[in-house]
């Protein structure tokens, strides 16, 4: 009689669990994002940077950031005094680490602050003007008419939406990639609650998930058949999406067919 209730006890609590994990996984198919889902609260479609919702936002296009590096222009002087800070910087560098170096002597200055300072916003004034060129070809058309410096600050702000996911602003495209196809504030919109959730469930290996979220929007929003970095979408390559993410209606290829 014991071992009876306890063979139902335990029927019960495993019949209890399956079912929270059956309720889970249809309360994430019904929120599940398609490209008719992905459509409402944009002015457009498409990946285009007129059709995020904050496009229509002109406020914050024509503010500055606070160290103006959207206004640095890269001027051939610009270039030339940025080259030379990289080759001193070597020099010294190699000096330091070379076999005759005295031991004992005070390791030189690699960089003055002040060069350190330059050298780090063209290190960011090239970096955005990289993201631009990188998101204009992986979708023509992306930035059209606007002008440059709102799309340098757009770039900044998506940048620092990976402080919102403990991620690091200045080594983050892929927050970039993500907010180009979903927008600035997907974080407040429910409609992509399990892509937050998602990102947040494990902070020390965030860029991983914002690169698996971004593989997983473009297979079942866009029906790319690779992912950003040009890799085949598959079942392996996806292996880390699930369950935090909702099944996909249409199925990942699987890598051994």
């Amino acid at each position: 009689m014991y071992r009876l209730f306890l063979l139902l006890t335990l029927l019960f609590f495993t019949n209890s669990c399956q079912s929270k994990e059956e309720k889970d996984e249809a309360k994430k198919q019904a929120a599940y994002v398609d490209f008719t889902q992905f459509k409402k609260g944009r002015p457009c479609a498409e990946v285009k940077f007129m059709c995020l919702p904050e496009s229509t936002d002109k406020n914050w296009q024509s503010v500055s950031t606070k160290d103006h590096i959207e206004d640095l222009e890269l001027t051939a002087k610009v270039e030339t005094k940025y080259k030379n800070i990289v080759k001193q910087w070597h020099k010294d560098y190699d000096a330091y680490h070379s076999k005759t170096h005295p031991k004992g002597e005070k390791k030189p200055m690699l960089i003055t602050s002040l060069d350190k300072d330059f050298f780090d916003k063209v290190d960011a004034r090239r970096f955005l003007e990289e993201m631009e060129q990188d998101l204009e070809k992986e979708f023509p058309g992306f930035w059209r008419d606007v002008p440059k410096k709102v799309r340098y600050r757009w770039i900044r702000r998506a940048m620092s939406k990976a402080k919102r996911f403990s991620a690091d602003p200045k080594q983050n495209n892929v927050i970039v990639e993500l907010c180009a196809r979903i927008g600035l504030d997907f974080d407040k919109d429910p409609k992509w609650k399990y892509i937050v959730q998602f990102l947040k469930r494990d902070p020390k290996h965030i860029d991983d998930s914002m690169g698996i979220v971004v593989d997983y929007l473009d297979w079942t929003v866009f029906n790319k058949t690779h992912s950003f970095t040009g890799t085949p979408t598959t079942d392996w390559l996806m292996r880390g999406a699930h369950p935090g993410l909702p099944y996909p209606k249409k199925p990942y290829p699987k890598l051994n067919d």
